[in-house]
């Protein structure tokens, strides 16, 4: 019987068991590790490397999990390097000339993920194989609302695992020390590759091993030397009649001096420190601190394809290089993605619809996971440039224009934003208020969503009107009344009656900010702006009374 078809014999919501509960894998408690790494060498690290290329990878993971838990570098790099992808948008895209059943599909995978709580789980956990080269993650299937449906993804480790001969993965279980096969439609295995190899030889953490043990090498003899000529070494003369009483005294006074850090010893007596970390050894041209450097800047360039973007030493890290190197960042956060969604699509998407609609449905006409990856022009610059291209004639596409900007189509009864604008009269000379950006819904009748009034140029600002047409215009609007207090905005007048009442700049702004929390720089700008100008109005005009 397969697998679609023993869960549909489920009744009510209970979840499908999985292979590793039925197996019992953790029957007598947890899969503990060995932890290979204590004491590692040249030759123990060969023989574990060796043994994972002949299938078995148990070692080869336990160790994997030590050096990202021990080592710092490596820890921060490969955490940067695997969260990356959470910064992606994702969506459920339909098949190419996609039927009303496939559109339907789509949306209906569209809500499964959107309903899914812990999708960022699932993606930090398929990450892991880029140190591994593999993650498997155990599916938990539950039938809610006549459908069967992903309910968990539990990530297993990679040591409870084997290899056949053909590079396929084997569950090690307590009556199974072979390994058995992985239950159809059970499981998510996302392979991440990195090199054309086979899957024990797949994971960056092969080449990271050995960096991982030099390194560790390095801080453990840094270690000893501190341990050893850390302190400075106390040398004691003494003259060349001295007695062994006085050269007891000299010996009990440099003890003294190194534990106490005082003592006392007969005048005739000289004491010379000797600071050996701070010469040789100890000093800029540590060999020990170097070799450590050198593998933390080759762990950086392998897991992040660079240096100047994981650590900043002041010299050769700067600005410019770092905003270079992040192009080589973005090549790997883009292949990372595009492989998490392949996977996705085929062990997820797939596994879903056959269980669900069709057992024998084609893996090119079901809806695919898609990150977002594209790198989107600058905004401002195409809104300079594209209006000058049209002035000259140039054809510009629109959807191109929205591809290149990552702006979206608007759909029917959805809020746009429109440029509003007063009616011009060019014979009047009457200028225009200025432009401002209004909400309006897509199919809005207003003459300015028809076109019927003021046509918008696409320019950035229109240079018709001149400033001081504009000050004209300001101007006789405010003298068409005398009192110049009605004048000003309903928002300044609160202001200032809030203001009034304060006692200190502090208690002011505090009471602005509860007044006006959503208040923005411009509208606030474009406030103080006619308040200004109406003050010094009514300035003008008081003076001229008397």
């Amino acid at each position: 019987m397969k697998f679609w078809e023993k869960i549909k014999t489920l009744v009510g919501s209970k979840t499908e068991p999985t292979q590793t509960d039925e197996a019992m894998v953790t029957a007598n408690g947890r899969v503990l590790s060995d932890h290979p790494s204590n004491r590692i060498t040249p030759s123990k690290l060969k023989s574990i490397l060796e043994d994972a290329e002949n299938g078995d990878i148990t070692a080869q993971h336990e160790l994997f999990m030590d050096i990202e838990e021990q080592d710092s570098a490596i820890g921060a790099n490969i955490q940067t390097r695997k969260r990356a992808i959470l910064t992606l948008d994702w969506r459920i895209a339909e098949p190419r000339n996609a039927t009303p059943a496939e559109e339907k599909l789509q949306t209906e995978i569209d809500e499964l993920f959107y309903q899914y709580p812990n999708l960022e789980n699932l993606l930090m956990d398929m990450m892991d194989a880029v140190g591994h080269g593999f993650s498997a993650l155990e599916i938990e299937w539950k039938l809610e609302n006549g459908k069967y449906i992903p309910h968990n993804f539990i990530a297993r480790p990679q040591s409870w695992f084997k290899l056949d001969k053909n590079d396929n993965l084997l569950l090690k279980t307590p009556s199974n020390a072979i390994g058995e096969p992985l239950r159809p439609f059970g499981w998510v295995v996302h392979s991440h590759k990195s090199r054309s190899v086979q899957l024990a030889r797949m994971g960056l953490f092969r080449t990271l091993a050995w960096l991982y043990m030099f390194k560790h090498y390095s801080v453990r003899d840094f270690a000893e030397f501190l341990e050893l000529y850390g302190m400075p070494i106390r040398i004691g003369k003494y003259g060349a009649g001295a007695t062994n009483e006085e050269k007891r005294t000299l010996l009990r006074a440099l003890a003294q001096i190194g534990h106490n850090a005082a003592g006392i010893m007969p005048d005739s007596m000289t004491i010379e420190l000797h600071n050996a970390a701070n010469t040789g050894a100890g000093s800029g041209n540590n060999p020990f601190l170097q070799m450590v450097d050198w593998c933390e800047k080759s762990i950086a360039r392998l897991i992040l394809g660079q240096t100047l973007t994981s650590g900043a030493d002041g010299k050769s890290s700067t600005n410019a290089l770092g905003n270079v190197h992040n192009e080589v960042r973005r090549d790997l956060l883009v292949s990372d993605a595009k492989q998490v969604a392949q996977t996705i699509t085929q062990q997820i998407i797939l596994p879903y619809l056959q269980i669900n609609v069709d057992p024998n449905i084609a893996l090119h006409r079901v809806p695919y996971f898609e990150f977002d990856t594209k790198k989107y022009d600058d905004l401002s610059t195409f809104a300079d440039a594209i209006p000058k291209l049209v002035g000259i004639g140039v054809q510009i596409p629109e959807k191109w224009t929205r591809d290149k900007l990552g702006i979206p189509e608007a759909q029917d009864g959805e809020v746009v934003l429109k440029a509003v604008q007063s009616d011009f009269n060019p014979d009047l000379k009457t200028p225009r208020k200025s432009t401002a950006l209004s909400a309006h819904v897509v199919g809005c009748q207003c003459d300015g969503c028809l076109g019927k009034g003021t046509q918008v140029a696409l320019s950035a600002g229109n240079k018709s009107e001149t400033e001081q047409d504009l000050l004209d215009s300001l101007l006789d609007n405010s003298m068409t009344q005398v009192d110049f207090n009605q004048q000003l905005d309903p928002m300044v007048q609160k202001a200032v009656a809030v203001l009034s009442a304060c006692n200190s700049y502090e208690e002011a702004g505090n009471k602005l900010a509860e007044l006006y929390p959503d208040l923005t720089s411009e509208a606030h700008e474009r406030y103080l702006t006619s308040a200004l100008f109406l003050a010094d109005l009514l300035g003008a005009s008081n003076a001229e009374r008397t």
